[in-house]
């Protein structure tokens, strides 16, 4: 074996995490891996004619996190340092933040959805994934939210 053909991840999985399980490190609470966290959240105003009801939100919010753990790199199906990812992202969105002049009341329509995925990467510029999303959406009354679930499959690349 090359080891200088091999990746960072491949020398940490082949040489070094054995090393300190050997040496009497508990592999689950002890060797912490490597993940990433993205997260981004906005906070908007838009300039709505007075003369448009409430329905058009003049300010809206929302975000996402998103943390993907890598579980596998290595050789995979004839591509080099390709790596397998577990993902999970929360999201959130209230399209009309602010109360209605005639009530008082929240004005609704809002929507969060918790996300499950898995991902391949054969390279840095090409992801396939599996998503599982779980979303409820309130309507602008604030009713009881409708529920929606589904799984998505995609491709990207980029150059």
């Amino acid at each position: 074996m090359n080891k200088k053909l091999l990746s960072e991840a491949d020398i940490k999985e082949k040489f070094i995490t054995p090393a300190l399980i050997k040496s009497g490190w508990d592999e689950h609470t002890q060797i912490i891996r490597e993940y990433s966290i993205t997260t981004e959240f906005a906070w908007i105003n838009v300039d709505v004619p007075s003369t448009y009801s409430q329905q058009f939100g003049s300010k809206q919010q929302g975000g996402f996190i998103d943390i993907v753990q890598p579980i596998l790199n290595r050789t995979m199906l004839g591509w080099e340092k390709a790596t397998l990812n577990v993902a999970c992202r929360l999201e959130y969105v209230d399209w009309n933040v602010g109360k209605f002049n005639e009530t008082g009341g929240n004005i609704g329509e809002d929507l969060w959805s918790v996300v499950s995925a898995i991902s391949f990467r054969p390279n840095s510029q090409t992801v396939i994934r599996l998503n599982y999303r779980l979303l409820k959406q309130r309507d602008i009354l604030s009713n009881p939210p409708s529920i929606t679930d589904g799984f998505n499959f995609g491709i990207s690349t980029y150059f």
